[in-house]
């Protein structure tokens, strides 16, 4: 029996534009989750560390960068845990200034080629253990999926693979995605495949055995990779494998929505909205409710600066039956005749068009506002 950390898709050196003069902070969270994978791994004495793809955000990372997962991985080695890799569609091999053509990673197993020709063995307290992982190319990697079949009974059989599952809620069908299935994944009659390329936690399991897992993103990524984030702890016997899910991620993206119905100004929705603050927190946070007033998000942002890592506001508000609209409405001017139209046409519209005309309405009535037409 041995101990596997499994993680996957880590994105280290991702760029992160929309987070501005933040980028480079998130970006130290992210080599800090990988750091922690580490003394996770040690913390749990694993015998191996496995990696399935996509460690970096693309091919050609920075030095310093590649430095200090360089030095992370042989902290591993020089404790006896084997650190195996496999480049990703990200991290792929396809450029010839690639990271794992450009760099060695001491003490660690790559598995690089365009498909298995004999799995890597190594032995791991006494047991032979045998490694099945190839890096994806297009114009020579046909048939790699069934290189990873199981070449002989002795010892434990472990697959690394960068893949799509079919039929999972991520599907999205690529060639160079490596669409599979439960069925072929069986039929490699592995002891365990250690999965990345999906960003969600999910166990792969029939018949009452574990086939297969994906750990996710250890940290995630972009809205959608929401809450906790965790790595794979597995225990492996032949043909049985135990998994455990290990929380690892240094901050937490959210999505919500907050009602602000009624709300009478901004200090009030800057209140409403600063109770969900958190500053370890990336929030995606959507506006509701018929407010009294136009909202001005530029404005919002600037009264909750500090109050989150990073606050990402969508105005779902409606302003369609405001006391601010109804008293425009009634002025004898430009702005008032538009007004008039422009509720006569959203209480006509289907939902699809009113959601599409109540986005415009707010964005005049926030410049109406700024011009002068302050919320009574």
């Amino acid at each position: 029996m041995i101990r596997i950390l499994h993680t996957a898709d880590l994105h280290l050196d991702a760029p992160f534009v929309q987070l501005g003069d933040k980028a480079g902070q998130r970006q130290d969270d992210f080599l800090k989750t990988f750091e922690r994978l580490l003394t996770l791994a040690i913390k749990n004495e694993v015998h191996l560390f496995v990696v399935a793809g996509d460690l970096f955000d693309h091919s050609r990372p920075d030095s310093g960068l590649v430095g200090r997962v360089q030095a992370g991985l042989k902290r591993l080695a020089d404790r006896g845990i084997v650190p195996v890799l496999i480049p990703g569609t990200h991290d792929n091999v396809i450029a010839p200034d690639s990271v794992y053509r450009r760099h060695e990673f001491p003490g660690a197993l790559v598995l690089q080629e365009p498909s298995v020709e004999e799995p890597a063995c190594i032995k791991v307290q006494g047991t032979e253990v045998f490694l099945y992982g190839f890096a994806y190319r297009s114009s020579v990697s046909e048939d790699a999926l069934a290189s990873l079949r199981r070449r002989g009974e002795d010892g434990l059989h472990i697959g690394l693979l960068h893949g799509a599952r079919e039929g999972s809620p991520e599907w999205d069908y690529r060639k160079k995605d490596l669409p599979f299935n439960l069925a072929l994944l069986k039929g490699l009659d592995l002891d365990y495949v250690a999965l990345g390329h999906y960003h969600e936690f999910e166990v792969l399991s029939d018949e009452g055995r574990i086939w297969a897992c994906y750990p996710g993103s250890p940290e995630g990524k972009r809205f959608g990779e929401n809450g906790p984030r965790h790595c794979a702890l597995v225990t492996l016997a032949p043909r049985s494998a135990k998994v455990e899910k290990l929380l690892c991620n240094t901050r937490t993206l959210d999505e919500r929505t907050l009602d602000l119905g009624g709300c009478p100004g901004e200090a009030e929705a800057a209140a409403a909205i600063a109770a969900l603050g958190n500053p370890d927190l990336l929030l995606r946070l959507t506006l509701t409710g018929v407010v009294e007033a136009p909202l001005d998000l530029v404005r919002l942002q600037a009264l909750l600066a500090g109050q989150f890592f990073h606050l990402d506001l969508i105005d779902r508000t409606g302003l369609y039956d405001s006391r601010f609209a109804r008293r425009i409405e009634d002025e004898q001017t430009v702005r008032g005749l538009f007004v008039r139209r422009a509720r006569a046409r959203i209480g006509a519209a289907d939902a699809e068009e009113r959601q599409v005309l109540e986005e415009a309405f707010r964005e005049v009535l926030v410049r109406f506002r700024a011009f002068g037409g302050g919320a009574p």
